[in-house]
């Protein structure tokens, strides 16, 4: 009996990819074979590269022992492999138009660049406080999501915005809590108030 348990999946027009519990990720083409391949850590995320006719044409996989492997689509070949050891792979984006060049956040926080044309083929750009949600790059400037905080830095490190979307919930909340405590003094002041009805114990009884 099987078993397995999907981690991670990717659905294109093309096919369907899938990342199982055990290493194993399999391709199954909308036309034509299913092709399999296993890695020796579990996948954490999945990166799709489309070619210019808008067709899949690479796939970049992380992983929880601090693997980045790309592979072909269809066939699953490894194209390509870096290693972040000791660290578990959150998310990837590309740093530039083509697969050469790799951004990769780590449940540490720590942020990457990856690629063959990166000096000794990784570089640690800086040091986010808490693990990374999501990443992307935009306009030459790294976009962080970690929790409620978005983080909009360059590629140096330096902040360029910081924006913490619970504050809104926080100022919800206390707004909340105002109305309530000026509800029970009106109750509490207003005789005409309607009170609220207590049950007939005598009733019960």
């Amino acid at each position: 009996m099987n078993n397995r348990i999907v981690l991670r999946s990717l659905v294109t027009s093309d096919g369907c990819l899938t990342a199982m519990d055990d290493g194993m990720i399999i391709w199954k083409p909308t036309l034509g074979r299913r092709q399999q391949t296993k890695l020796d850590s579990l996948v954490t995320v999945l990166l799709a590269f489309k070619s210019i006719n808008n067709r899949l044409e690479s796939i970049i996989v992380g992983d929880n022992s601090g693997g980045i492997t790309h592979l072909s689509v269809p066939c699953l070949e490894v194209i390509n492999k870096f290693n972040l050891e000791g660290e578990s792979i959150r998310s990837i984006c590309s740093a530039s138009e083509s697969t050469h060049r790799l951004l990769a956040a780590c449940q540490s926080g720590s942020i990457w660049i990856v690629g063959d044309q990166v000096p000794s083929r990784k570089i640690h750009l800086f040091q986010n406080e808490g693990p990374i949600t999501s990443i992307r790059v935009s306009n030459n400037e790294i976009h962080l999501q970690s929790g409620w905080q978005r983080r909009v830095l360059d590629f140096t490190g330096c902040e360029l915005s910081y924006h913490d979307v619970s504050a809104k919930f926080k100022e919800k909340e206390e707004m909340r809590a105002v109305r309530r405590a000026r509800l029970l003094e009106a109750k509490k002041n207003n005789s005409y108030y309607p009170a609220t009805p207590s049950p007939d114990l005598s009733a019960v009884a």
